[in-house]
């Protein structure tokens, strides 16, 4: 009897088992079986759809593709079709959500890397800081990377391995890259004689300027007008025409200049000069590539590397160091200068035309217009007398560049192996072997063979190294099978976490002696690096990462609308905002929840101005970043700065649906769902009276449309009280008058009106902000993305800052000292 139970009691078992996972996939069935089988069906495939194989277990892409459609069209109200039956609403939605879970689940097995980061290679920018560390060049005017393809982006992020492809065209740029930063490398090791140049009493600008020039002063003067960033630039940068080659050689250069600023003081109305001339006229200098031939308008690579304000009508030297590459020149410009000068000779005419001379008023079209204003007019603009050049002058740089290169001594054959060695580690950040010594020599050796001189043959072994996987790519585990990094590996992680770059001579020593799996000494050498100079290019990269910042000038404001934002040059200042106060997070080691609650930030006049809070800002300083308060709740913190405002506009309008969702990504972690693909897009245009909320209200009448944008838009609508360049503002068309709303309600039923208010209810959830951004520190750390199986250790990270109200700076060294940061 006994004996007879056990297996009846198992086949019972076994038998509920069955019943109960083929219930439990019958009810993940069970809408598509009711609703879509009798059309969707391998007898008769409706759109040649058959559902009745669609596998939900599976993950692969095309049943992810085809699980897509179904919750598209559903969304879309297009299917089931009228004339069938039509599920109820409620059974409906239930449906999306379950298959929009179930693609979720389905694509993040598909891209799960088990937890592990994967080989990979150096990003762009990464590459472009380790050959300028690992050369001791500067890359100031020299990007070797500036024809690679763009990095594969994954949530923003451009160094996740598994996105960071290799192509044949990469490899071939690689070999260019190689050989233009040895080449570059070798060049500073030369000892040149400084030199030196005066321009006085004739300048030749631009072709336009030449008449007009030659009739009012025949050329005595360098004249800027109009700031750098115009459309149509005239008069914008002013190279030194005679130097037509630019400086000889690669160093630091002195540039003396005998300027002034005229005509501050213009008795032209704004519509006519349109500028602000209440701010201290600043000149900059961005040096100029003259074998590109055209230094009169924007190049590729312009960096402004100096500036200063010009006093009025005095007559002043003032006095630079900048670097130049050879082949490159000095262009001096007027940083906060006229918004289209081009046209301002006739807006000078139309309205001014009594205060010229009777013998010029008469003049029509724009050459006797531009000829009449330059000679007698009072345009604003920086007077340049005279310029000195020299150089290049002594410095450390190509000293340190020749140590790097040949060791104590000059080049010596006797000595390459021993050179090739040590620059070979360098490179590959990680002692070198003897084969792979021997190998190097072997090509070094063949090079010679083959009558290339000796030093020929060592840069083209030194170019072969730049071209090896193990410089390309990051170190990884010596035992495949360990979970561990070793010693070089985790200093190179860490190096690349915090300075974008490859370990420095200290972080390489700690990692020889073995002593970094010693969590005070990893502490230490992370504390280090993050309260260095190198650090800046953290704070820049993982900005411009996790809150995408590098696309901030990628949809450029409309140059009517918001010219500020090009006369003030405000793109890279409304960056340094964003990193001055992340900065000063770290440095403090304040609460990143100061990101939302803060009733400060950084700004200098122009941003200052932007936010009517000039008067915080001195006019002597006003180049220079300052803490400022607001009083207005709605600014302070990152929710109220201008390049987060300005990276989520499209540069014409603003959209409460870009907004929300940018503030559900990158703010609190909970990234909406994609819209179908057939939904056409919200115009956030405002016509007459019809506001973009009635136009979202009757867009969430749909309730699968709702599910959604009750999430999103209440977040936007906080921040429609900005512009598209950050802007406050109260109406979307002073013309129209249509106001700005800026209240709404959560999901959760709380209400609030405007970015003060939404930053409380964000603060009671802080929970959500404060892990979005431990996920995107270890993002940017890890170079991979986070998986649910990683959820306890990020928990274990907080946990461990929670305490000290989630400083920034322990935040950061406690991923360092945490199990992800240290295995694969």
């Amino acid at each position: 009897m006994h004996a007879f139970q056990a297996p009846k009691c198992l086949y019972l078992f076994l038998f509920l088992f069955a019943t109960s996972t083929f219930v439990l996939a019958e009810q993940t069935d069970v809408f598509l079986n009711r609703y879509c089988i009798d059309c969707h069906s391998y007898d008769d495939p409706n759109g040649e759809r058959d559902f009745t194989s669609l596998d939900l277990k599976a993950s692969d892409f095309d049943t992810q593709i085809r699980l897509q459609e179904v919750i598209d069209q559903l969304t879309l109200g297009a299917m089931p079709p009228e004339d069938v039956e039509q599920p109820p609403q409620k059974d409906k939605l239930k449906a999306i959500e379950r298959f929009r879970n179930t693609l979720a689940e389905m694509r993040a097995e598909n891209s799960s890397t088990g937890g592990q980061t994967v080989l990979r290679r150096l990003s762009r920018r990464e590459y472009r800081n380790t050959v300028g560390d690992l050369l001791g060049i500067d890359m100031t005017t020299f990007d070797p990377t500036q024809e690679f393809p763009a990095d594969n982006l994954v949530e923003g992020f451009d160094n996740v391995g598994a996105a960071l492809t290799t192509s044949g065209f990469l490899l071939e740029k690689y070999l260019d890259a190689a050989d233009a930063c040895v080449e570059k490398a070798f060049t500073a090791t030369e000892s040149i004689e400084p030199q030196e140049w005066t321009f006085k009493d004739y300048f030749y600008q631009q072709p336009e300027l030449r008449i007009a020039h030659d009739k009012a002063f025949k050329h005595k003067y360098l004249i800027l007008y109009d700031h750098p960033l115009n459309d149509k630039p005239e008069g914008a940068y002013g190279p030194l025409h005679d130097l037509k080659e630019g400086v000889p050689a690669d160093g630091v250069y002195e540039v003396r200049v005998l300027a002034q600023a005229l005509h501050r003081d213009t008795p032209y109305v704004p519509k006519a000069v349109i500028m602000d001339v209440d701010e201290p006229f600043r000149m900059g200098i961005r040096p100029g590539d003259t074998r590109i031939g055209d230094m009169v308008h924007v190049q590729p690579i312009q960096p402004k590397v100096a500036e200063a304000v010009i006093a009025d009508d005095e007559l002043k030297w003032y006095t630079f160091e900048i670097p130049l590459d050879a082949g490159f020149a000095p262009r001096f410009t007027f940083e906060n200068g006229q918004h289209d000068v081009r046209g301002s000779y006739g807006r000078v005419f139309r309205y001014h035309r009594d205060t010229l001379p009777e013998e010029v008023r008469g003049g029509k079209g724009i050459v006797a217009q531009r000829n009449a204003v330059i000679k007698v007019g009072q345009l604003p603009q920086i007077r340049i007398h005279e310029v000195q050049i020299r150089g290049p002058l002594p410095n450390q740089a190509r000293e340190q560049t020749q140590t790097i290169l040949f060791g104590a001594n000059e080049f010596a054959r006797p000595d390459v192996s021993e050179q090739i060695a040590s620059f070979a580690s360098r490179a590959y950040r990680r002692p070198v072997s003897d084969t792979e010594v021997a190998e190097l020599v072997a090509l070094y050796e063949a090079r010679v063979q083959q009558n290339i001189s000796a030093k020929e043959a060592y840069k083209d072994t030194l170019k072969a190294v730049l071209c090896s996987p193990e410089f390309l790519y990051l170190s990884p585990p010596p035992d495949a099978d360990s979970k561990t990094l070793s010693q070089h590996a985790l200093a190179e992680r860490l190096s690349y976490f915090l300075t974008s770059s490859m370990p420095d001579d200290e972080l390489r020593e700690c990692a020889d002696s073995g002593t970094l799996n010693d969590s005070h000494v990893l502490r230490a050498q992370a504390h280090r690096l993050l309260t260095g100079k190198s650090s800046e290019r953290f704070v820049i990269d993982f900005l411009d990462n996790w809150l995408n910042l590098r696309d901030l000038g990628n949809m450029p404001p409309d140059p009517q609308q918001f010219r500020v934002y090009y006369s003030s040059g405000l793109e890279p200042e409304m960056k340094q905002e964003t990193q001055t106060f992340f900065r000063d997070l770290i440095d403090r080691n304040a609460s990143v929840l100061e990101f939302l609650r803060a009733d400060y930030s950084f700004a200098n006049r122009d941003l200052a101005k932007l936010y009517g809070i000039e008067n915080q800002i001195p006019n002597e300083q006003a180049g220079e970043f300052h803490r400022v308060t607001f009083k207005d709740p709605n600014r302070g913190g990152l929710l109220g700065q201008a390049s987060v405002l300005t990276v989520s506009a499209n540069g014409i309008e603003t959209s409460p649906v870009v907004r929300g969702v940018w503030l559900m990504e990158k703010v609190m972690g909970t990234p909406p769902p994609a819209p179908p693909d057939d939904v056409p897009p919200i115009d956030p245009d405002v016509r007459g009276t019809t506001s973009i909320r009635d136009r979202l209200e009757k867009h969430r009448a749909s309730a699968t449309c709702n599910q959604c944008h009750r999430k999103i838009d209440p977040l936007g609508f906080a921040l429609e009280s900005f512009d598209p360049i950050g802007r406050s503002r109260k109406f979307y068309d002073r013309a129209q008058r249509v106001p700005i709303e800026t209240s709404s309600v959560l999901p959760s039923g709380e209400e609030f009106n405007g970015v003060g208010e939404l930053r409380q209810l964000l603060l009671k959830r802080k929970e959500f902000f404060v892990r979005n951004v431990t996920t995107r520190l270890l993002n940017h750390a890890l170079g991979r993305k986070l998986e649910a199986s990683d959820r306890q250790a990020i928990d274990q990270i907080i946990h461990e800052v929670e305490g000290n109200d989630y400083a920034t700076r322990d935040l950061i060294l406690s991923i360092v000292d945490s199990e992800l940061f240290q295995k694969r």
